[in-house]
């Protein structure tokens, strides 16, 4: 029985911090993913910014300049007609790249790639665009590798859950063993045995209760036990005359065989 209550004890700590966890574990996962896609945003209109400033306001007759590169992204410059003039990315601007083209940065997704591109200004007027793109699926990969991460975590911290819960639970369920053995005992007739305290109040006071009703029980009975010590000592007291009368005739008729044993059984 008492292996039920530590396996339901066990089973409600468990659940309580799997409900926890989960509460927890998805909106973080939700936000790890913002974060990454927005720290990605940052980065690619970074590498736009470092790269417009990089090209003269008439880069159409200028020699390529170097934009900024990495294994990852693509930055490539187009002129106001969305015409790839170096760097990379396609040979023709996508419509982020037009819009870039009436003076606002522009982002968004295409092509499976994030995209960020940043108008090139000169004297108040758009002469070109640099757009920076990065594969969505390179981001994703961050994304998961994050959540595998936030997963481990949470599987660790769920397992030291589980031992601590089954710790608490023999904890709990101990003295609640050790009344079930004193009240067995009680059952088999010994009402001396005592339930022992516990530093569990609720369990203690059980304890209390059971070891008053045993007291009260012990009390009541008193009066059967000395009735019966008086009815045993006085059972004792006449077999004893009888068995001292039989054995005395029985010596008279082994002396005296015309005894007449008849009297003495009488």
């Amino acid at each position: 029985m008492m292996e039920g209550v530590r396996e339901r004890i066990v089973q409600v700590a468990v659940a309580a911090v799997a409900i926890a966890l989960l509460l927890f574990a998805v909106p973080l996962a939700v936000i790890v993913r913002s974060a990454l896609f927005d720290d990605e945003r940052h980065e690619l209109e970074a590498a736009a910014l470092q790269g417009a400033v990089r090209i003269d306001p008439d880069f159409s007759h200028d020699e390529p300049v170097e934009l900024p590169h990495n294994s990852d992204q693509q930055v490539g410059a187009y002129d106001v007609s969305s015409r790839l003039r170096f760097g990379l990315g396609p040979a023709t601007g996508d419509n982020i790249v037009r819009q870039a083209a009436t003076g606002s940065v522009a982002e968004g997704q295409a092509g499976g790639e994030l995209i960020v591109a940043v108008p090139v200004t000169s004297r108040e007027k758009v002469v070109g665009v640099v757009r920076a793109a990065q594969p969505v699926q390179v981001i994703w990969t961050r994304v998961v590798l994050a959540w595998l991460a936030l997963t481990a975590l949470a599987a660790a911290a769920f397992g030291v859950a589980v031992l601590v819960a089954r710790r608490q639970a023999r904890h709990l369920s101990a003295p609640l063993e050790a009344l079930a053995a004193t009240s067995e005992q009680i059952a088999a007739g010994d009402l001396t045995v005592r339930a022992e305290r516990s530093g569990i109040p609720e369990i203690g006071r059980l304890a209390a209760t059971h070891n008053s009703m045993v007291d009260k029980l012990d009390d009541n009975h008193e009066p059967e036990r000395h009735f019966t010590a008086n009815a045993s000592h006085q059972l004792r007291t006449l077999l004893t005359g009888l068995q001292l009368g039989l054995e005395a005739a029985r010596e008279q008729a082994a002396r005296d065989p015309a005894f007449d044993l008849r009297p003495a059984l009488q």
